[in-house]
């Protein structure tokens, strides 16, 4: 299945929730609504986690992805915005979007082949290549599985981020 299948059937799919089952998803938004969820707890359960699952499937199956491959997949915003901000504050703000992009895109690569993260600097166009900050391979990786710890409700590793990152900052 490619992409455009697999949009075309996501916007179908959105489009029978928007059209044709109308009155369904109307009935459905009568009857329960948020404040009919005890807690946050019981929403997840009853509405994310199946959602969850699916899309773990999907990349199971399509990619045969391990837990890393997963979680950049799955929370890429989480993963982006985190090294956008860092890149913003230390690099400031031009190209900061397209860097964080590019090393999200090179730590997929590296759990997806096992190839070291080495941004080429020598090449004709940089602008998209971190300077001051995520240069290296350890830098990158560390970063990242800070966050991914952080996500997983462990913050020491990256909170410890911080100190490395911006130890030559007057204000953190």
């Amino acid at each position: 299945m490619n992409k455009d299948i697999l949009k075309q059937f996501l916007e179908s799919f959105s489009e029978t929730i928007d059209n044709e089952n109308a009155e369904l998803f109307k009935r459905i938004v009568e009857d329960i609504k948020i404040k009919d969820f005890e807690n946050p707890e019981e929403f997840y359960i009853a509405v994310l986690y199946p959602w969850k699952k699916f899309i773990k499937g999907f990349l199971k199956a399509t990619l045969n992805a391990n837990y890393d491959i997963e979680f950049i997949y799955t929370q890429y915003r989480f993963i982006e915005n985190h090294f956008q901000n860092v890149i913003e504050k230390t690099e400031g703000s031009a190209c900061c979007a397209d860097k964080s992009r590019t090393i999200v895109k090179a730590i997929l690569n590296y759990y997806l082949t096992g190839e070291k993260i080495e941004f080429n600097y020598e090449q004709e166009y940089t602008y998209h290549l971190p300077k001051l900050v995520f240069t290296t391979h350890e830098d990158i990786i560390s970063f990242y599985e800070s966050l991914k710890s952080l996500h997983l409700g462990n913050s020491k590793l990256f909170l410890i981020q911080p100190l490395k990152i911006y130890s030559n900052e007057k204000d953190i």
